[in-house]
């Protein structure tokens, strides 16, 4: 089973970048956050999330749980922020150009998000001075959602439909890298007859269970 650690950038005393209107961008990494892990609980995958609620996390204490974790990818969520408010767009940062998994999910996501806010892709990036890209062992992406400087940027992630789209567009594609399957969890039923004598019904399913089929029952 693959392993996956979501890092959700910033918290506790750290608020992150914050917008003209006040709202921080530790805040919208956790709806973000949250949002995935709703959608992970029905996928075969194990996973660990550096924070789900507002707490401080260090940044060697998100490489440790990322390194002890053993992680197949990791894969860290922030706001940008700029001191030239019109700027928006999004853009994804990783370690080097070596992973062709990192290298499609970076792209994609690039190009999904923009499509989303109708904002600028200003693509994939070599980010390997960001602590959390360079201290991971594992193939690491850092992925800057867009920019909230900008007040319309600050509007769209204060949108909790905006949220839910832009988290199940990261969840797609952590599940094209990670390649994840579904939970199967549904039951099939195999009816062998119907009886309008109870002992007919209760002979076959005798038989059945003679023949190696140990759950079978009568209706």
């Amino acid at each position: 089973m693959k392993k996956l650690v979501i890092d959700l950038g910033h918290g506790g005393n750290d608020p992150g970048a914050i917008g003209q209107g006040g709202t921080h961008e530790a805040d919208i990494v956790l709806d973000i956050g949250k949002e995935i892990e709703i959608l992970l609980k029905g996928y075969k995958v194990d996973y660990k999330f550096t924070r789900l609620t507002n707490k401080s996390v260090s940044l060697l204490e998100r490489c440790r749980i990322a390194n002890g974790f053993n992680a197949d990818y990791f894969v860290s969520i922030h706001i940008n922020s700029a001191s030239d408010k019109s700027v928006r767009g999004v853009e994804v940062f990783k370690y080097s150009n070596s992973n062709g998994k990192i290298n499609k999910f970076c792209d994609d996501v690039c190009r999904d998000i923009s499509k989303q806010l109708s904002i600028r892709n200003r693509g994939p990036k070599i980010g390997n001075q960001f602590y959390v890209v360079k201290n991971t062992k594992m193939p690491a992406a850092l992925i800057e959602v867009d920019f909230i400087s900008n007040k319309d940027c600050e509007r769209d992630l204060k949108d909790l439909n905006n949220i839910k789209k832009l988290s199940k567009i990261i969840f797609d594609r952590l599940i094209d890298m990670v390649g994840l399957e579904t939970k199967d969890d549904r039951l099939y039923r195999v009816c062998i007859g119907a009886y309008r004598d109870k002992n007919n019904a209760v002979k076959q399913l005798e038989i059945a269970k003679n023949k190696g089929f140990k759950d079978t029952y009568v209706i």
